[in-house]
């Protein structure tokens, strides 16, 4: 009898893991050189350059639409494709495999929710055109994001409550599996709350000063400059991009590494157990 291997992306989980862990590194090494150090004068270049509105390496990388964020939708992707795949697998062996197959169908249905949020802003739509023009306290902006997000995180809860026991009987799956989704609910709840108390500025202060007591007065004077274009535009400061993107991108795309990885150690078990 063939063996058979069900992880048809020949790519182990904790591949995936490590080299997510590298790109940040070398992401957070870069930009300490580039935008604190200036190294080889790269930051003086992006200054000088008129397409770099905000001239620092880690805006250019973790802003919306960046590198980060991409690497996220394929993440995103590839967990959603996996999901459904393992869902296809268990359906077609039975009515013994169907809390399986529903439990990885919800996080397919996830997937496609979540690649929608991350590349159309969903949530924006929803307090922009929707609650601020009646209520523009931005305390409604955070109950309408918090309780979009609490909908979509219907289907991850559903699917580990109900579901979880068979699929959880790989450990490592699970461990994966609740990781990326801590990831993600820390992500989120940053995300839904931020504007209250306005404590993502706040927050952003520490990176703020640190970089500025590291970078010398030379990089203050371009925060300074960088904040007065921004406010004049209506764009977010420097203070609330640390968390708005550097932080929060960052657990996201930890989130997304691991989800995917989860479908990857599921099928690395299946093959295991077809082979025994």
């Amino acid at each position: 009898m063939p063996e058979k291997n069900f992880n048809i992306f020949k790519i182990k989980d904790y591949q995936v893991i490590i080299f997510t862990a590298i790109v940040l590194f070398v992401f957070y090494l870069l930009s300490y050189l580039v935008d604190i150090h200036n190294i080889y004068g790269i930051r003086d270049w992006m200054v000088e350059h008129q397409d770099f509105n905000v001239p620092f390496l880690w805006n250019y990388l973790f802003a919306e639409g960046a590198p980060v964020e991409i690497l996220q939708w394929l993440f995103i992707g590839l967990m959603t494709m996996s999901s459904a795949y393992i869902a296809g697998i268990q359906a077609g062996r039975g009515s013994s495999n169907s809390s399986i197959k529903r439990f990885w169908l919800l996080f397919s249905i996830l997937g496609v929710l979540m690649i929608m949020e991350d590349a159309g802003n969903v949530r924006h739509f929803l307090t922009v055109r929707g609650v601020l023009l009646f209520r523009d306290e931005m305390i409604y902006r955070s109950i309408t994001e918090l309780s979009y997000f609490g909908l979509m995180a219907l289907l991850p809860v559903i699917a580990l409550l109900k579901y979880r026991h068979q699929v959880f009987k790989s450990r490592r799956t699970a461990v994966i599996l609740l990781a990326g989704c801590c990831f993600y609910a820390l992500a989120v709840g940053m995300s839904g709350t931020r504007d209250i108390r306005f404590w993502y500025q706040t927050a952003g202060t520490i990176f703020y000063d640190w970089t500025v007591e590291l970078g010398g007065e030379e990089l203050a004077l371009i925060y300074e400059e960088v904040d007065s274009f921004l406010a004049e535009g209506g764009h977010i400061s420097i203070r609330y991009r640390f968390m708005d993107f550097l932080v929060e991108e960052s657990l996201e795309l930890l989130g997304a590494a691991f989800l995917w990885a989860s479908t990857l150690a599921f099928l690395e078990d299946q093959s295991i157990h077809a082979k025994e």
